[in-house]
């Protein structure tokens, strides 16, 4: 599930992501960047807070959104991971990529 919060001005949001996110979340994830970075926000937080599992398919979408927002000069960053989650993001270096 993702969720979103907008700042004041219009200028950041905040995609807070709940759940298990696998393959059936990566296009979900993907169409709500590219709707953030259409209507020009220049900031993008993805809060992990609520996520319980993190498969490599989602973490492409991670990834995929980290690379959208850089080829806008977009800011994008990946807060709140815990557990299971964190490790993955650790492991696979998506943690230092994201500044998590």
């Amino acid at each position: 599930m993702i969720g979103q919060e907008r700042a004041a001005d219009g200028t950041a949001v905040l995609l807070k992501l709940s759940g298990e996110l696998d393959i059936n979340a990566r296009d979900d994830l993907r169409d709500v960047v590219q709707a953030a970075l259409d209507e020009g926000i220049a900031d993008i937080v993805v809060d992990l807070g609520g996520v319980t599992f993190l498969d490599s398919e989602a973490l492409g979408g991670l990834i995929d959104g980290y690379n959208a927002a850089q080829a806008r000069t977009v800011g994008y960053r990946v807060v709140n991971a815990r557990g299971l989650v964190e490790r993955v993001l650790s492991v696979s270096g998506a943690l230092d990529l994201f500044g998590a």
